[in-house]
């Protein structure tokens, strides 16, 4: 399903993020966590608008499930993004820095990973039995947007000697 390559997608971008934290880059890591919430934005806004009322009475949970997750997932990226901030290799510090950062990652980090089963599991399975056109459309939206971030992943990239 061609959501779920977005979905892990998602999960890579964000991944740099943590990496970047790991190495005391905190300024990439903000660099990053920005193209992630931006990602996340579109990829949300898109599926709330063309998946979401698609949802009927096969569907296990409710639209307000979907929409509360997405406003969730944005509140926990604004946290893990003030953190972001006090991470600077080298500076005092740096190290709980780090931790605190990454400690701000975690909730975030379930979050995406609870939110994605439940699209994979149920909306994405409800929309496919009515309008599978609308996911493939909602993938390519997302792709088009990941494009828009591809210098800050690949700066990213090579800050991490990938």
């Amino acid at each position: 399903m061609p959501l779920v390559a977005v979905h892990r997608a998602l999960d890579e971008v964000f991944a740099r993020v943590r990496e970047l934290l790991l190495i005391g880059d905190g300024a990439r890591a903000a660099a990053v966590l920005t193209s992630y919430r931006a990602l996340t934005e579109a990829h949300a806004a898109a599926e709330e608008a063309a998946l979401v009322p698609l949802l009927d009475a096969r569907a296990r949970w409710p639209a307000e499930l979907y929409l509360g997750q997405h406003r969730k997932l944005f509140e926990a990226i604004d946290r893990l993004a003030a953190a972001c901030g006090a991470v600077v290799v080298g500076a005092p510090g740096w190290r709980t820095a780090a931790l605190a950062a990454l400690d701000a990652a975690v909730p975030l980090h379930h979050l995406a990973e609870h939110h994605h089963l439940a699209e994979e599991q149920d909306l994405f399975a409800v929309v496919a039995a009515q309008a599978p056109e609308r996911l493939a459309d909602v993938a390519a939206q997302f792709w088009v947007e990941l494009d828009g971030h591809r210098a800050i992943l690949e700066d990213a990239d090579l800050a991490l000697a990938r």
